[in-house]
């Protein structure tokens, strides 16, 4: 918008100062002519107003009652053409301009109003293409950050400067991803409550408050998938028109940018979740074989299987949790069914995990529920599942259960009995518990003779290290095999 002193320097001599001296940067709305005495009702404050003096006869009480008017009004100057009525400016006038606080300028003759008008709208069209000129600049900034290599921070980085405010990008739960300036990280905290609000209100709705003096603007980052975040920007109120397009570009990059890394995300999960359906079905030579192509890390020997029921979200929130749980670049085996998710945890995954799944059921998914699973060899993993889908229904919503905290872990380790490739011996183990040491019963049941029998739970005892005939370890051990789904 052209400024009176800028209009004052273009013109010259064509509009000079009367008073002040010097004309204020005042910016200017408009240029209006008009010879009533009041003008008012036709004008909405800003402009500047010319006229011949037409209806000003010289008297100081009419100069200070017109000039008065206008300063109510809001105009920004008053500019009066010499010649047709005046040939100098009316020193009431004067007067009545110093006392009101208006600007007066004075166009001599023959400089026609038109002179006045022209400039006018050149310097608001050249004002105009500066401003356009920088918004697109604005714009193509924040395009070369969303295709840099930390698209969110440098997104953000660069919506702030161009606000002159701060900028931040927020969890769907209202949890800080990247603010710039920095200092500012203790504004986007404040805003987690209006992001509640916004997520009852639906995926679409924005708010606008006031958050100490600044405006904050808070925008949704949506597409074609779930809620990915939210935008917060703040800056001196109010905000400009030019910047509220700038948040919202920077909304369209920031979710498109989070559509790309989750198809990307979905896509390794989905690689994946292939790997640990070979494992849980029991065909871990596939699994190993199909890991090695993708570039996955070695299955471990040993893992614990977690399950986790109830989610209402979906496992895709699951993992978003559980995945920075076990650290950056480590990859999950993930199953997902409809309202389940099953993981294979390593040994140096379990407690992590663990902890991410309490913290899970208590705080972000209180009606979910979850069991983790006894260790046991990758091979015979898929023998847990149908005792672990048993005890997973039983366990109440937002709680979480550890096999190895209900005493089964004092059992013998059955991998030395599950690994023994000559015999059955984890069926000998489990005929010869479930008919509490009768030879007779439990060879009948497995079909075998009863020597044979004795042989098989004598080298399973042998390679358990565990008395079987005796009731605490055979309890235990009972317990161990129903957890595993072998009996």
């Amino acid at each position: 918008m052209p400024a009176l002193d800028d209009l004052v320097r273009l013109l010259g001599a064509d509009l000079e100062p009367v008073t002040p001296a010097l004309a204020p940067p005042l910016d200017i709305t408009g240029v209006h002519v008009s010879e009533l005495t009041d003008p008012t009702p036709y004008l909405t404050g800003g402009e500047l107003l010319l006229t011949t003096g037409m209806g000003l006869t010289g008297q100081t009480a009419q100069a200070r009652a017109y000039t008065a008017r206008l300063a109510a009004r809001g105009v920004a100057a008053l500019g009066i053409g010499l010649g047709p009525v005046h040939t100098t400016v009316p020193g009431t006038l004067v007067e009545a301009c110093e006392s009101a606080g208006l600007p007066l300028c004075a166009v001599p003759a023959p400089t026609p109003f038109l002179t006045i008008a022209r400039t006018y709208w050149s310097l608001t069209a050249a004002a105009g293409h500066e401003q356009l000129s920088a918004a697109l600049g604005a714009h193509r900034e924040l395009i070369r950050s969303a295709a840099g290599p930390e698209p969110v921070r440098a997104v953000v980085r660069t919506l702030a400067d161009a606000v002159e405010g701060w900028a931040a990008q927020l969890t769907p739960q209202g949890e800080v991803v990247a603010v710039w300036p920095r200092e500012h990280r203790s504004s986007a905290r404040r805003i987690a409550a209006e992001v509640a609000r916004l997520r009852v209100a639906g995926p679409h709705s924005s708010a606008t408050f006031p958050l100490g003096d600044d405006d904050v603007v808070l925008h949704p980052l949506t597409g074609r998938g779930p809620l990915s975040g939210f935008v917060a920007t703040g800056c001196p109120r109010p905000m400009k028109a030019p910047d509220r397009q700038l948040v919202l570009t920077a909304c369209a990059l920031l979710a498109l940018q989070s559509e790309q890394r989750r198809r990307g995300v979905a896509a390794a999960r989905t690689a994946r979740a292939c790997v640990a359906r070979l494992v849980l079905s029991g065909h871990l030579d596939a699994a190993r074989s199909l890991g090695a192509d993708l570039g996955l890390p070695a299955i471990p020997a040993r893992v614990r299987l977690f399950a986790v029921a109830g989610l209402t979200g979906g496992a895709d929130e699951v993992l978003d949790v559980l995945e920075p749980a076990v650290g950056p670049g480590r990859q999950l085996l993930a199953v997902a069914e409809p309202d389940e998710l099953w993981v294979l945890a390593g040994p140096d995954d379990t407690q992590a995990l663990r902890a991410a799944v309490r913290r899970l059921t208590t705080e972000r998914l209180p009606g979910a529920r979850a069991v983790l699973g006894l260790p046991a060899a990758a091979a015979e993993l898929h023998r847990q599942l149908p005792a672990l889908s048993r005890t997973l229904a039983a366990v109440p919503p937002g709680t979480s259960r550890d096999l190895a905290d209900d005493g089964t872990a004092a059992a013998p380790s059955l991998d030395p009995v599950l690994g023994y490739r000559r015999a059955d011996l984890a069926g000998a183990v489990v005929a010869y518990l479930r008919h509490r040491g009768h030879w007779e019963r439990a060879a009948a049941d497995l079909g075998v003779h009863r020597n044979t029998l004795r042989n098989r739970i004598a080298t399973a005892a042998r390679l358990m290290d565990a008395d079987l005939d005796d009731p605490d370890t055979a309890s235990r051990t009972w317990l161990a095999l129903r957890a595993a789904g072998l009996a």
